[in-house]
């Protein structure tokens, strides 16, 4: 037997217990009305069998059982084995270990593999095959809290689901994602999941940057909607920084769900890298326009781009997200567009005092009662000559959209959506 932790040996155990039918008593009810009766065995068949040695005829008759119960159970241990072992669905988790899960039709383990040095760690020498997937992954993502894979600065893991059908992958995948969520709520953890497809150019990117074919996926995903990077960059990223950068570019791609936030325990957050930028524009907040802020990945480095607007000049900023320090700048003028108006004179920017980000937000917060939520976004708009704000937030799986003027404070419009 394959050494395993004490943990994951008494998981497995446990769930083999429970998956496993008790079917006693149904051998029993199929024996009724045959109980006392006594079959006579025709001599031809009690000749033949006397000259077979005492083994062979337990075997035949150990066989005979074997053959009589599955008939007269209708299959019922046919979801327990593996007798159809082609591969029906791909399951891969990444976190920096990089795990492979290879399942047939009834959603149990062919076999499990490491891609990486991590991932062997992780499999510890467990023998999941037979095992059903909630099972494994549960095994697994165990091992992985256990050897401190997961934790609160470094809280992401990416599930990806391939299959043929479409709807079987994206059940399984919300199942998994759900379940994962719940055993990593020590760390704050956080999932984001995806299921795919087969791709033959994809995997050559995989297998050309050494990743899993999950994690070439969502990294793919990013560069489509973020041209300026390059996959060579993103490959060498470990998860929690890719489920940032998805998180803060707003990137939206079918078959991909995110359960949590990335930790950005690592950075120095976006508060304090605007603090530093504006600290050496020499600009107070409250007078700039048009902010926005994301991460971006630079030069080998997670930066943070911060763009605002003052004095009818554009300001662009890279702020190194781990140390604060401002690695670029610049400054242009903005085009007449953004300076004036439609009649050509200065635009109301000049001439009106906009209420704050926070004020808006402050806002916002007492007009839905909602004081907790993620993926927030802030934006200075002009709307038929209205300066508004435009705020977003998502609580669960709702995203609430705000409009609130950026004068004097109305709420617009408020939506919720899913």
């Amino acid at each position: 037997m394959s050494m395993r932790s004490e943990e994951v040996e008494a998981k497995l155990k446990d769930a083999v217990e429970k998956t496993t039918p008790d079917v006693f008593e149904k051998i029993l009810e199929r024996c009724d009305g045959h109980q006392g009766v006594v079959y006579a065995v025709p001599q031809n068949m009690a000749e033949q069998a006397r000259p077979r040695k005492r083994k062979r005829r337990i075997a035949h008759v150990a066989a005979s059982l074997a053959a009589a119960l599955v008939l007269a159970l209708g299959g019922v241990f046919a979801y327990n084995t593996l007798s159809n072992n082609s591969v029906d669905m791909l399951v891969m988790l990444d976190v920096n270990p990089s795990i492979e899960i290879k399942l047939n039709k009834n959603a149990r383990v062919i076999e499990a593999n490491a891609r990486n040095q991590e991932g062997i760690q992780i499999l510890d020498n467990m023998d999941l095959k037979g095992t059903h997937i909630d099972v494994a992954v549960n095994a697994l993502v165990g091992s992985m809290l256990k050897y401190g894979y997961i934790k609160e600065s470094t809280n992401s893991i990416l599930l990806s689901v391939e299959g043929m059908d479409t709807d079987k992958t994206a059940t399984l995948q919300k199942n998994l994602m759900d379940s994962i969520g719940l055993q990593i709520t020590s760390a704050n953890g956080a999932v984001i999941s995806q299921n795919l497809t087969a791709d033959a150019a994809l995997q050559k990117l995989a297998d050309d940057h050494n990743v899993s074919y999950g994690k070439a996926a969502l990294v793919q995903k990013i560069i489509d909607q973020n041209s300026h990077l390059a996959f060579a960059d993103l490959a060498k990223l470990s998860i929690n920084e890719l489920n940032l950068l998805f998180a803060s570019k707003h990137i939206e791609a079918a078959g991909v769900e995110q359960q949590g936030s990335a930790s950005d325990a690592n950075y120095i957050g976006e508060e304090k890298a605007l603090q530093k930028v504006l600290a050496h524009a020499g600009i107070e907040q409250t007078n700039i326009q048009y902010l926005t802020m994301e991460l971006d990945f630079e030069d080998g480095l997670i930066v943070y781009d911060i763009e605002f607007t003052y004095n009818f000049v554009e300001y662009e900023y890279e702020v190194n997200a781990v140390d604060g320090n401002i690695i670029g700048s610049s400054q242009e003028k903005a085009d007449s567009t953004t300076a004036q108006d439609g009649t050509g004179s200065q635009s109301a920017q000049a001439s009106e005092r906009f209420i704050s980000e926070a004020k808006a937000i402050e806002i916002v917060e007492a007009h839905s009662g909602i004081r907790t939520y993620e993926h927030l976004t802030i934006e200075l708009d002009k709307d038929d000559g209205t300066y508004i704000y435009e705020v977003e937030f998502h609580v669960g799986d709702k995203e609430y959209d705000y409009e609130v003027d950026a004068v004097t404070g109305a709420v617009i419009s408020a939506e919720i959506g899913d």
